[in-house]
């Protein structure tokens, strides 16, 4: 059978970039993403801006890395994020502590050791380190500071609003065969819907996590998500072992949690 839940999201963790800078994902390399197979798996979610935007704490929390990644390995190899930051959160309901990393900054404004309040600057964005371009590289892990850690920030952050003030939603997934293991599936079509069986009207194209290491990691479980979603309704299809496709409901400022489970 397959399944749906909705649940109140986290939202642990505020924006990194604050407007007028620009403070939404760059859709075209989402989390766990390869760009259509032109570059490694993406640990993280990157915010374009202009060199010197400003970059801020996702949390209250302690900075425990503030430095450049030359001589200790931060990703999967050295001077991968150049200029980076990385604090501790210690979130209540979480037993486990989170990491927000800030990589490819121009400029560090903290020390290590610095307790910092959510909203306040620790840097400026930058094209340190591996970087095609001014922007900021940011990552959640949890549990632990490392690579392989990284969870998607895209159901970690606070939500925008829409235009009428209402809060985005967000839809987080598992594609499981008949035993329950998490199956790779290349395209993933999410299209909003205008009533629950009505046309759709526009489509958001992802993928699958395409590195097993992110799939399928508590809290969620899932190996595929997007973020702000307007609220309302949205048939997800993919072709696995035939063509699949269900209809799903998106609330303002909750997570929907689909389990498509598929028999061969």
């Amino acid at each position: 059978p397959e399944e749906q839940c909705l649940r109140p999201l986290p939202y642990p963790l505020a924006r990194p970039i604050a407007p007028p800078g620009r403070d939404r994902i760059d859709t075209s390399y989402r989390f766990a993403s390869t760009q259509k197979g032109t570059r490694d798996p993406h640990h993280g979610v990157e915010f374009l801006n202009s060199s010197g935007t400003p970059v801020l704490a996702a949390g209250d929390g302690l900075v425990v890395v503030a430095g450049d990644d030359r001589q200790v390995l931060y990703g999967p190899y050295p001077n991968f994020y150049g200029n980076l930051v990385v604090i501790e959160h210690r979130i209540p309901g979480y037993s486990q502590p989170l990491y927000s990393l800030y990589g490819h900054l121009s400029q560090i404004s903290v020390q290590v050791g610095e307790r910092v309040q959510a909203g306040d600057q620790i840097g400026l964005v930058g094209m340190s380190g591996v970087a095609t371009g001014s922007h900021l590289h940011f990552e959640v892990r949890m549990g632990e500071n490392s690579y392989q850690a990284s969870r998607n920030p895209e159901i970690w952050l606070a939500p925008l609003s829409a235009s009428d003030g209402s809060l985005y939603g967000a839809l987080a997934g598992r594609i499981l065969d008949s035993y329950g293991n998490l199956l790779e599936v290349e395209n993933i079509v999410v299209e909003h819907l205008t009533t629950p069986d009505g046309p759709g009207e526009w489509q958001v194209y992802i993928t699958a996590y395409e590195e097993k290491v992110l799939s399928g990691n508590p809290p969620w479980e899932e190996n595929f998500a997007v973020g702000d979603l307007p609220a309302g309704w949205y048939r997800v299809s993919f072709v696995k072992y035939g063509m699949r496709s269900r209809v799903v409901q998106v609330l303002p400022g909750e997570i929907t949690l689909a389990t498509f489970r598929v028999a061969e």
